[in-house]
């Protein structure tokens, strides 16, 4: 690596470490502050909050990543503008895109890197997240359970329909329950088809444990009914939203809407999804849409690389500010960008197709602010 090579990169480093650590502290903030009065009333218990706080820091790092390198990009840029030294190696002969070349590996490393930390860190600790979800009715001091209704797990596994519940310390007495095994319990193969039923049961951090249960199931090949079976007891695992068990007590979590589905997933697994679905001769749009935005997110970086030095060249005599300026107007730009293909990507009512492809919703504006880069380099230049 040549000397200019570590010198524009040992530029870029801190105000990319800074911008990253500055996001990421605004969102959790924010997190916080949305969220207040709800686990205040509630008495959350303080060591939860800091769970969930732990567990979600992932999933921030993961989306705010693109963030990190427009603020280092644009700052590292920014310095080197007003300080003349970019027109210092112009005039030694060296091309607009050498210099900037640094960034542009850099960008795609950090892609690269944030890929493999989506499919490796984010989808356990947004499982450990879930986890302590299910262990927050446990803590609440006034637990108001919504019983008689039907309720689905995390994942969308199973349903449970619970005629009463009441809270008792360490758990909650479950009256008149019913287990249902859903369609994509069996499509994943995470369960065979079943139905159980029991007059008492317990529900503790997520698991469900039934007394005497009364059991039908159905052999997976042919589809025929089982004789029903009572044991001693029947225990599940399965996470709930802790909004099923306590009226009002609904989370609010940054940029969580837009990454839930895909982070709890790898891209391997929504691959699979989408080869069962094509066999069956079923097009689900919004896998599809998932599967392709878990590529071109973390992809995001590289185009920030690419796009971000050019424009902070162009406006860089106009001071510090500025840099941080056009990375945040950079940034704000594209992620509306993304979330209008995402809703253009998305299937209309009673399942119309949407009005785009959800790969060209996923990829268009990575090549939109790409080609915009390309021109402001050969504008530069």
């Amino acid at each position: 690596m040549k000397l200019m090579d570590r010198y524009m990169l040992r530029e870029m480093i801190v105000p990319f470490l800074i911008g990253q650590c500055a996001i990421i502290c605004i969102l959790v903030g924010t997190m916080l502050y949305n969220n207040a009065n709800i686990l205040i009333q509630n008495q959350v218990p303080v060591v939860l909050v800091v769970r969930i706080v732990i567990f979600f820091l992932p999933f921030l790092v993961h989306m705010t990543m693109p963030v990190a390198i427009a603020v280092g990009t644009a700052l590292a840029v920014s310095r080197l503008v007003r300080d003349s030294e970019i027109t210092v190696l112009r005039s030694a002969g060296v091309g607009m895109g050498r210099i900037f070349l640094p960034y542009f590996v850099l960008g795609l490393l950090l892609s690269v890197g944030d890929f493999y930390f989506g499919e490796y860190v984010v989808p356990p600790s947004i499982q450990k997240l879930n986890e302590v979800f299910a262990e927050i009715p446990m803590h609440l001091k006034r637990l108001i359970p919504q019983a008689g209704q039907l309720v689905t797990s995390g994942d969308q596994s199973y349903a449970i329909i619970v005629r009463e519940m009441i809270p008792q310390k360490g758990y909650i007495q479950l009256k008149d329950v019913q287990l249902i095994a859903t369609v994509n319990a069996v499509a994943t193969k995470t369960s065979a088809p079943f139905i159980v039923y029991a007059a008492n049961g317990k529900y503790i951090n997520g698991d469900w444990e039934l007394d005497k249960p009364h059991m039908v199931m159905w052999k997976e090949s042919n589809l025929t009914e089982s004789r029903p079976q009572s044991t001693t007891r029947f225990k599940l695992h399965t996470v709930v939203d802790p909004q099923s068990f306590q009226t009002g007590l609904v989370l609010q979590f940054p940029m969580w809407q837009f990454g839930q589905n895909s982070a709890i997933r790898t891209f391997k697994e929504l691959g699979e999804t989408i080869e069962r679905d094509r066999k069956d001769n079923i097009t689900n749009y919004l896998t599809l849409m998932d599967y392709h935005f878990k590529l071109s997110v973390p992809f995001s970086c590289l185009v920030m690389a690419i796009c971000c030095p050019p424009m902070a060249h162009r406006f860089g005599r106009a001071g510090g500010f500025m840099g941080v300026l056009l990375s945040i107007f950079l940034v704000f730009f594209y992620w509306n960008t993304m979330l209008l293909m995402r809703i253009l990507g998305s299937p209309g009512m009673e399942g119309r197709p949407p009005y785009i492809p959800p790969y060209v919703a996923a990829w268009l504006q990575n090549v939109l602010f790409v080609l915009a880069g390309i021109f402001m380099l050969k504008r530069s230049e």
